[in-house]
């Protein structure tokens, strides 16, 4: 059973570790509609998974589009709307056979420029909540009526930044050990999401309130400097993961620049610090253009094994730390 959850409620990936094991899905949803037998005699658009529970019922992931218009919402009260919840049990699934399961504590990151303002993340607060206590749901293909049934009890939570999850990942091997001179390390974390770039900055276990900083400038802003031709951004997404879209170098060198610049005004100098770790999908996309740049600075590059999961495998490894201290 297992006795940590962690979860990162992305805006371009809902990624979820067990157990040191981690998994993801596009942060897409939708309500599925039927079509009755429409489609006899041929194939559907996708085979976007279905998620069932309470009186809810949503297709989420890649492709989920076809079945629906989105309801991704990219507003910071989506993340604990039921259709997050979806996201995450379908996940789970990824990860866990179908059964009952029990969990000790579920570590759920935020973003930081939601936690920077008290009062929009209190509500949030409240509602996330709701992932505390039973839950039971079925996963399976929207077109399949065979269902993976779940059940699933959760009984504390944490909420932490997303980049303390990258930090943890860098300090913490799997055996949750710290690497040598790590603990009084001075960190920086570069967490290039969908929509924002947090950036944040550790030593010896306490955040630097003046390093802490972003801006929107996201995956989403290099996926607007691109025509959508009516395309949600969802499926353009999709289509740059898959290779398929392939923006021209002036669009990537344009967002680098624009990134780079979101940096400077936090950290002018990245020489001072011990290690610089980018995390996110967007540090996947811009990948080597990313590193050099960072490394043209000063910066003591520090690449993730998988830039995408390094925060939901550090917010694991955190939980699983703060448990093991506590029983010895």
């Amino acid at each position: 059973m297992p006795s940590i959850l962690a979860l990162d409620p992305g805006y371009g990936n809902t990624k979820v570790c067990v157990d040191c094991r981690t998994a993801s899905i596009q942060s897409a949803a939708a309500r599925p509609r039927s079509i009755g037998l429409a489609a006899i005699g041929i194939k559907t658009a996708s085979q976007a998974r279905k998620v069932t529970f309470d009186q809810y019922r949503f297709a989420v992931g890649p492709e989920s589009w076809h079945w629906g218009d989105s309801i991704s919402s990219r507003d910071y009260s989506a993340l604990a709307t039921p259709e997050r919840r979806a996201m995450f049990y379908a996940v789970l699934s990824e990860l866990l056979p179908p059964g009952e399961y029990s969990s000790d504590l579920l570590v759920i990151g935020l973003p930081v420029p939601l936690l920077q303002d008290q009062t929009q993340a209190e509500p949030i607060f409240s509602n996330l909540k709701a992932y505390k206590g039973e839950h039971a749901f079925q996963v399976s293909q929207v077109e399949n009526s065979s269902k993976a049934s779940y059940r699933l009890r959760i009984d504390r939570l944490k909420v932490l930044a997303q980049p303390v999850g990258a930090y943890a990942d860098w300090l913490l091997d799997n055996e949750l050990r710290p690497r040598k001179g790590g603990a009084q390390a001075e960190v920086a974390i570069l967490d290039l999401g969908m929509n924002t770039l947090d950036l944040y900055v550790i030593q010896g276990g306490r955040v630097e309130p003046r390093f802490v900083g972003g801006g929107k400038v996201g995956v989403r802003r290099l996926l607007e400097l691109l025509t959508g031709n009516g395309h949600q951004v969802e499926e353009l997404d999709a289509e740059l993961r898959a290779g398929r879209l392939r923006p021209a170098p002036t669009d990537v060198e344009a967002w680098l620049a624009e990134v780079l610049a979101v940096i400077e005004r936090t950290w002018s100098n990245l020489r001072r610090f011990s290690a610089v770790v980018p995390t996110g999908g967007g540090s996947l996309v811009l990948g080597e253009r990313l590193r050099l740049a960072l490394i043209a600075k000063g910066a003591a590059v520090h690449w993730p094994e998988n830039p995408i999961t390094a925060n939901v495998r550090g917010l694991w490894k955190w939980g699983s730390r703060v448990r093991s201290t506590r029983e010895t």
